[in-house]
């Protein structure tokens, strides 16, 4: 059945319809973790929920904008705690350690885990959800990277830079090692190599990092970024 549009919703605040769309699409994330939108009944949100169908129906603008919303929240949740990035020091390392280790807890998440498989598995039916994770989600990670080398650099007083690729590979690495295991509901695995896993990831991008002048920096400068 058709759902309403935004004209035909009963009266009230703002405020309460807002709040009333994110509990629906909160609780409705579970049924689209288990089969796509298209075979998630309006009726079965309302009973996993424990409310009546009008107040889904009058809620969105169809099934489709209720998955839409589901996905939303969970790319909000995962970019907030993307902004909330550790700040740069005067050691190039320590702070490329720092960073690798903040976006592994991000990586290695659960909300991670069950947007990657949304993208993997709606691929070729829904492509704004890959492009949204591409977007709002993996080019932030690869760009605070390179980002926090860059400003770490200048406070040594090094002109520092992340090689091309480099940040690319560090999230894939990060992805293989924390992400799939949870996909494959391997948390044990993934969570006994997480401090593995980030000192491997951090000595690649490590590895990876030089100066404007190239690989050839003076020992000063190599103890500077260290």
């Amino acid at each position: 059945m058709a759902m309403s549009r935004h004209g035909k919703r009963p009266t009230g605040t703002i405020v309460d319809w807002r709040k009333r769309r994110g509990e629906i699409a909160a609780g409705a994330l579970a049924l689209y973790l288990e089969r796509p939108w298209p075979n998630v009944g309006i009726e079965e949100i309302a009973e996993r929920l424990g409310i009546s169908y009008w107040q889904v129906y009058y809620s969105f603008d169809g099934q489709e904008d209720v998955y839409k919303a589901a996905v939303d929240r969970l790319i909000d949740r995962l970019a907030r705690r993307i902004a909330e990035a550790p700040a740069s020091c005067t050691s190039v390392n320590r702070t490329i350690h720092a960073y690798v280790r903040h976006a592994a807890a991000i990586v290695g998440s659960e909300d991670y885990a069950r947007l990657v498989f949304l993208a993997m598995r709606d691929e070729h039916t829904d492509l704004w959800v890959k492009a949204a994770y591409e977007k709002k989600i993996a080019i932030p990670l690869r760009q605070g990277l390179e980002i926090a080398v860059k400003h770490a650099g200048r406070k040594a007083g090094l002109d520092m830079i992340v090689l091309h690729g480099a940040s690319e590979r560090y999230l894939t690495m990060l992805e293989t090692a924390l992400a799939l295991p949870r996909l494959l509901r391997r948390d044990a695995f993934a969570d006994g190599n997480f401090e593995k896993t980030i000192a491997e990831t951090a000595k690649e991008v490590w590895s990876a990092t030089c100066t404007f002048d190239g690989f050839g920096t003076d020992p000063g400068s190599a103890q500077a970024a260290a």
